[in-house]
């Protein structure tokens, strides 16, 4: 069942264990917005949601808009970028991750932009930025994800989240897809999780040049 965003600010009130006109002065809220906003179960503004949220920082703003994932930002944040050295993974802040399926005709070696040192993704081979909305809420344009280059096609999680690179019989796609099983298995399925961006895109396994695993990401609130 959908749950407003009203519900989730109610939560929030309760965690910093604030009373109601107490949390609409500390957001520089109108006395009795919120209460209001409350007894009538109605939308808040985007500009109320946002000053929740620049007070709040620790608040997840997916969580708080769409109610995904967990309240409280996860320790994705306390990485460590480096550079002035090659410790940890390496970023590539020019190979993007599509998220609309959009073709790269070129696939040339690219020099990092940086490397981070996160411990819990220290195995992964890259990360990379994501662009467009079709893995939208999981994955949002902007995002930084985590990526780790798996070397067998046929051990496959099934479901999981893959950037896929491919060759030009598949139209050269780099892509940010959830992988399906298909009943042909030399084929497999990529399928959006954005309910907007609707059909599968079907590939031959032997067209896949590099494909990983997507193991986490890290979000950006300003690019």
């Amino acid at each position: 069942m959908y749950r407003k965003p009203i519900n989730r600010v109610k939560e929030v009130i309760d965690y910093y264990k604030l009373n109601i006109s107490n949390f609409e002065k500390e957001v520089g809220l109108s006395n009795n917005s919120i209460q209001t906003a409350i007894k009538r179960e109605s939308n808040l503004k985007d500009e109320t949601l946002n000053s929740i949220l620049n007070r709040f920082s620790e608040i997840s703003a997916e969580w708080l808009l769409t109610g995904n994932g967990q309240m409280i930002k996860s320790d994705s944040d306390n990485y460590k970028i480096i550079t002035s050295s090659t410790d940890g993974v390496p970023y590539y802040e020019n190979i993007e991750v599509s998220g609309g399926a959009l073709p790269m005709y070129s696939d040339y070696k690219e020099t990092p932009t940086f490397y981070i040192n996160y411990e819990h993704f220290n195995d992964c081979t890259a990360y990379l930025p994501v662009v467009g909305d079709s893995m939208y809420p999981s994955y949002c344009s902007g995002e930084i994800v985590a990526v780790k280059e798996i070397l067998n096609k046929d051990v496959i999680q099934w479901g999981e989240t893959y950037f896929v690179a491919t060759n030009g019989n598949a139209n050269d796609l780099k892509t940010i897809k959830q992988v399906h099983y298909h009943e042909d298995e030399s084929k497999i399925i990529l399928r959006a999780s954005n309910p907007n961006f609707k059909g599968d895109i079907v590939i031959n396994k032997e067209d896949i040049l590099h494909m990983f695993i997507v193991k986490g990401k890290i979000k950006r609130n300003q690019l």
